[in-house]
């Protein structure tokens, strides 16, 4: 298992324990991977009815790719940083349909201190 999909599996924990916030994203089926565009590590997730049901450690066809360095990852992943400032200041980039990136943005948002 790589770094990114440890702090992936972590973050998708404390995710799932948050009933309320899981149970507002019903509707969301949505398949988004994250590269770390300096050391190549590449998860996907795969979200349906609001539930992270798969996990695979490579790139698969995706509604969303979400690349930064790989700290910066980390860093949202394990609730040290605010995904907002990387992404204005172009640290992070998100590929994909506004739709199911409003979603991703609001359940990182509201999951960070």
């Amino acid at each position: 298992m790589t770094t990114l999909n440890q702090a992936l599996t972590n973050f998708i924990q404390v995710y799932h324990a948050q009933e309320i916030l899981v149970a507002e994203q019903h509707q969301w089926n949505c398949t988004i991977a994250l590269v770390a565009t300096d050391t190549h590590e590449t998860v996907t997730l795969q979200v349906k009815e609001g539930r992270v049901v798969n996990l695979f450690e490579a790139l698969t066809e995706v509604d969303l790719l979400v690349s930064a360095e790989a700290s910066v990852l980390y860093d949202i992943l394990e609730f040290r940083r605010d995904p907002n400032e990387p992404y204005l200041f172009g640290e992070l980039t998100v590929q994909g349909p506004e739709v199911h990136f409003l979603r991703l943005d609001y359940v990182v948002t509201k999951l960070c201190p």
